[in-house]
Order: structure tokens, then sequence, then C-alpha cells
């Protein structure tokens, strides 16, 4: 078992084909197929499940993948160690969907430029998914919302570091039918659109509505993809949102939506605790530049 099978492995495991994983490993299908087997082989398991030409993880394949994972990113932390003054390698960043829209722009710009030989990699996801895959060395580091306990602390599992970045102010919109609704008491039917399962401003928005119209756990909502279906969503009269100000400011707004305010949340950077790379060290810097928290705010919050 070596860093180039254990690699392979990784990939043929995110594509689920030989195919596409020899494309993008330039490598021979044979060769992808020889090194699966010899490694099935020498850990004496079947990792992969081949049904009517498709494969899926076999569940010790995906007990060992978790362990591949964390082998490559401890590879990858090593051989970055030895040149702490120039950051390269591959380095994996998990963001929210509002966050790369609205935040992330200038930031990776500059860790660019600063960083040159670092190859990018950006997933985007809902926070609790992206939390899972920072723990599971999927990721190296994530832009998260965290929801605030009291004000001044976070529930951030222990295994991680958290840095506060951003208070992002947040903004439940109506559609044009609730333009008499003022405040949120007002609120006594809607619908929810939003993201998956996982993200946090779903989770606000829910219990908000399910405090404002005391419908318990009755509160109806529809999964979404993309901002431009949510807004579809409200523009279609029968649902409610809720997005930070700094999106809303990035949107096109359907005409007569209703605006009001919904608290805040706070936006942090996470990393494992035995994970350290000059391009994070960078990252940090960087991330906390454009941070609009000052030294106070962020010690309290972190």
């Amino acid at each position: 078992m070596n860093h180039t099978s254990l690699k392979i492995f990784e990939v043929v495991a995110e594509e689920m084909s030989i195919i596409k994983a020899a494309k993008r490993l330039g490598r021979v299908q044979s060769n992808i197929t020889t090194r699966i087997q010899q490694l099935e082989q020498e850990l004496d398991v079947q990792l992969f499940i081949r049904e009517s030409k498709k494969l899926k993880l076999s569940p010790q394949g995906k007990q060992f993948l978790v362990y591949t994972k964390k082998l490559l990113s401890l590879a990858e932390e090593a051989r970055q160690s030895l040149h702490p003054q120039q950051p390269g390698g591959i380095f994996s960043i998990g963001s929210m969907e509002c966050t790369a829209a609205s935040r992330l722009s200038a930031p990776l710009a500059t860790f660019s430029r600063t960083c040159p030989e670092v190859k990018l990699n950006l997933t985007m996801m809902p926070t609790r998914q992206l939390t899972e895959r920072v723990q599971q060395s999927e990721l190296d580091c994530a832009l998260v919302a965290l929801p605030v306990i009291a004000g001044k602390s976070v529930q951030c599992p222990e295994d991680l570091h958290n840095l506060p970045l951003f208070v992002e102010n947040l903004t439940l919109l109506l559609p044009a039918s609730m333009s008499h609704v003022n405040k949120l008491e007002d609120i006594t039917v809607g619908r929810l659109a939003a993201f998956k399962e996982g993200c946090t401003y779903r989770d606000l928005a829910r219990k908000l509505l399910e405090k404002a119209s005391a419908q318990g756990g009755g509160i109806q909502i529809q999964d979404v993809a993309s901002y431009h279906s949510m807004m579809a969503c409200v523009a279609s009269g029968t649902y409610i949102c809720l997005l930070p100000e700094s999106v809303v400011d990035l949107l096109q707004l359907p005409e007569g939506l209703k605006r009001i305010d919904a608290g805040s949340a706070v936006t942090h950077l996470i990393w494992r605790k035995d994970f350290a790379s000059p391009a994070l060290e960078q990252l940090c810097r960087i991330m906390h530049e454009t941070s609009n928290l000052d030294g106070a705010q962020q010690q309290a919050l972190g």
C-alpha cells in the first residue's frame, strides 16, 4: 500500500467510474483496474461492489476511504511542512454558497497571488456537511455558520479550531402578498424555501417561523439548489426565505418583496486541531484582514 495506490483508490471512490478516474489521473484504464485489484488483495477485502458495470463502495471500502483521506491529507501536510516559506500542493477549502458569493472573491484572489504554487480546490455545501468533511479530512478547512449561544459562544466540535470572521445580518424575504407584514410576530402562515438539511440558515428560519406562527413543527419546507430558485419560490407568492443581507445586495430581487430583519449569524473558518500547513496560515491571515469583527468580538465568539 503506497501513496499512489491510495490516491487512485480515492479518485475511483469519488468518481465511481474506472473510465472517469483514468481520465482524471491521466492513466490508462487497465492500470487503474490493476492498482485497485492489488490494493484489494493486499488488504484482503473487497473495496468496491461491481454490479452491471457500475461501481459502489463496499462497507469496507467506505471505512477504508475515511482512513485514505486522512493518510493523504497527512502526507500533504508533511510535505508542506518541509517548505514553510513556500506554500504549495493541494489545498481544499469548503464554503457555504452565500459566503462564496459575497465574501470570498477578493480574499481568494489575494491568496492566489500570495501562494501561486498552491492548487486551490473549492467545495460548496451546507454547514453540517462541510463540518463533517473537515472532521473526516476530506477538506482542509471550511467557512461555515455556527449557531450563537447566549450571544457569545458557538457550537463547535471539540476537535476543530474556529476563527470568527463575519457577522451576517439576516433578512427574511416575504412575497408581495405579505406586504402587510411588518414584523416577525405578524407572520401567521408561510412555507419556507431553503437549502437542504444541514444548512444553518434553514434551521434558523424554521425556528423563527415556528415561533412566530405558533405552528410547532408544522412549517413546510421546499428544498432548493440555488438562490435563483429560492427567489422564484418567494416570487410565486407562497414562500418565505432567509438570507444574509450581503447576499441580498447581490441579487436582483423580484418587485414588491418585503424585507424583515431576522437577527444575525456569524461565519467561522474551521479546521482540524491536528492539521497545520503554510497554506492554512496564509489563508487565516488573509481572511482575518477582511473580517468585519474586531479582536474583542473574535475572542468572544471564538
